[in-house]
């Protein structure tokens, strides 16, 4: 059964996860958008904050753990081609981003996925 509190708190981060989109999509600073929008920057941060650690717990990467970890990638050693293989993919987290590129091994890419869900 579901509390009053947690429906509030549910329809409260429904609320700003679009706004989270509209600001991304408006182009503008979060501070601008705070701004324009009547709305105070801590709050904003402090719903990002929630939505992405929710969304972590929902994935199942701290549902164990309850804490954030780090993982080693270590460089290959080979030089990267200026003009070879194109960028097919993108992977976006919080604070980084992973390219993979034409050619990477099957090896190498499950290496990466496996370090970027285990982080």
């Amino acid at each position: 059964m579901t509390t009053m509190k947690a429906e509030k708190h549910k329809m409260q981060k429904e609320i700003w996860i679009k706004r989270v989109r509209d600001q991304k999509e408006s182009g503008l600073s979060i501070r601008q958008w705070c701004r324009d929008n009547d709305l105070p920057e801590s709050m904003y941060y402090y719903w990002l904050r929630v939505i992405r650690q929710e969304s972590l717990i929902q994935a199942g990467t701290l549902a164990v753990t309850g804490k954030t970890e780090f993982v080693e990638l270590k460089p290959i050693n080979r030089p990267v081609p200026i003009q070879g293989p194109k960028c097919r993919a993108i992977i976006k987290a919080d604070g980084f981003d992973i390219e993979i590129y034409d050619g990477i091994s099957p090896e190498l890419l499950q290496d990466i996925l496996k370090s970027a869900k285990e982080s």
